[in-house]
């Protein structure tokens, strides 16, 4: 399966930044790539007023995917009662697949007060992988993504907003999900200030096979049967110990 990471800044408006979106879209369909990944609230930022154009942007989107078979994954803002929702919602050919609402929310943006966590893990088939979805800040609970492997995901899509203060940290917790759990990750991000770490595709192994540094595209092919294939060589979830781990489900405090 081919995808492109599509590492774009946010621009003044939702629409301006539709179309440069678009316009990579575009490049990497004419590429071959078969799924492509935006980043993480990509038409507006945090800028909830925006939130009113995302319905718009995600028909455009849609008719995108209709139009050239693609799949796509976009992080975007959505209104949720009176707060607001920071979601990544994919879509194919055939309309919408999946949704997917950030589950850690970052006290760094703000967003215990402002957005409403997500309940749910999802997953999905795409490509001959079994999908699971994640957004920026959750790639700090590694929990999250064990579970995920232990449902047999084996690619990891996750929308971002990282900071480029803090990419050495990003790209730390990139390679660790994937090697830890034997999986391909696939972690988009903003190409503007205050974010700007790179865009990434890390191997099962946790070795980087494609950085994007500055906005554009880039795509690389994975192959569903390298995650399985080391999961049987090199077996590691036959070997945990969950009888240990109870302290996981307790109450979180913070000391």
């Amino acid at each position: 399966m081919k995808i492109a990471l599509v590492h774009l800044a946010t621009r003044e408006t939702p629409q301006a930044t539709l179309e440069k979106a678009l316009e990579l879209l575009h490049q990497a369909h004419q590429e071959g790539a078969q799924v492509a990944v935006l980043p993480e609230l990509f038409p507006s930022g945090y800028r909830f007023a925006d939130a009113a154009f995302t319905p718009a942007v995600l028909r455009r989107l849609e008719q995108f995917c209709s139009q050239t078979g693609m799949t796509l994954v976009a992080g975007v803002l959505e209104q949720a009662g009176e707060r607001h929702a920071n979601r990544a919602r994919v879509m194919g050919p055939a309309g919408q697949r999946a949704c997917y609402t950030k589950t850690h929310l970052i006290p760094a943006f703000g967003e215990p007060e402002t957005m409403v966590p997500g309940q749910d893990l999802v997953t999905l088939e795409l490509g001959g992988f079994k999908v699971g979805i994640a957004i920026c800040f959750d790639l700090r609970f590694p929990e999250l993504f064990r579970a995920y492997a232990l449902q047999g995901v084996s690619l990891f899509l996750i929308p971002s907003a990282w900071p480029m203060s803090r990419s050495y940290a990003w790209e730390l917790f990139c390679k660790a999900r994937a090697a830890e759990n034997q999986a391909y990750l696939v972690a988009v991000n903003h190409a503007e200030e205050p974010f700007g770490a790179p865009s990434l595709a890390i191997d099962p192994l946790g070795m980087e096979l494609l950085r994007v540094e500055s906005e554009g595209l880039g795509a690389v092919v994975l192959d569903p049967s390298y995650p399985t294939k080391l999961r049987q060589d090199f077996p590691v979830f036959p070997q945990r110990r969950p009888e240990l781990y109870q302290g996981l489900l307790k109450s979180p405090t913070s000391k």
